[in-house]
């Protein structure tokens, strides 16, 4: 697992407009999302990508992050998900753009306030990981890149399946 993935193939909004037509070639059912990070222009870049027409976008705040990315990248790049949303909301809107597209926010949505927030701003769709992976046991060890989760969670290897909670967590 590596995240994010080297899209070594991707150079320019093109090249991403090139990747789409081939996915929606390939399965003409699939909804195709873009995740992107909260950023100073993410929306003139979102823009770019409701062109290349993808269905979805992802704007991604900076205090999120996988346990599957490298530490350096969860702690230092990126901007809440306030502005990234808001940014992109407004650049769709004023280009015409902003009803061919799904937004989804994510990076540390933990209330409703924050989902309200989130709506209030723009997105339609919210993202939530960090309180699911607590709520089935996760000790937030910052492992799953290392296929090493104590809890066996992030870890495709079998006998690890054990060390998972028993008892529904409601």
């Amino acid at each position: 697992l590596i995240s994010p993935p080297p899209h070594h193939d991707i150079y320019s909004i093109e090249d991403l407009a090139q990747l789409i037509h081939d996915l929606k070639n390939a399965n003409q059912e699939a909804r195709i999302s873009v995740k992107l990070v909260s950023e100073v222009g993410v929306g003139v870049v979102a823009a770019g990508v409701v062109k290349a027409k993808a269905d979805h976008i992802t704007i991604s705040g900076h205090d999120g992050g996988t346990g599957a990315a490298a530490w350096t990248g969860v702690k230092h790049c990126g901007l809440p998900w306030e502005l990234g949303i808001a940014e992109a909301q407004q650049t769709l809107v004023l280009n015409g753009l902003r009803d061919r597209v799904v937004l989804q926010t994510d990076g540390q949505l933990r209330t409703a306030k924050d989902v309200v927030v989130a709506a209030l701003l723009g997105a339609e769709e919210f993202g939530f990981s960090t309180v699911p992976l607590i709520a089935m046991g996760c000790i937030m060890m910052r492992k799953c890149h290392l296929n090493t989760c104590p809890v066996g969670i992030a870890t495709p290897v079998s006998y690890t399946h054990l060390t998972l909670p028993t008892k529904r967590i409601v």
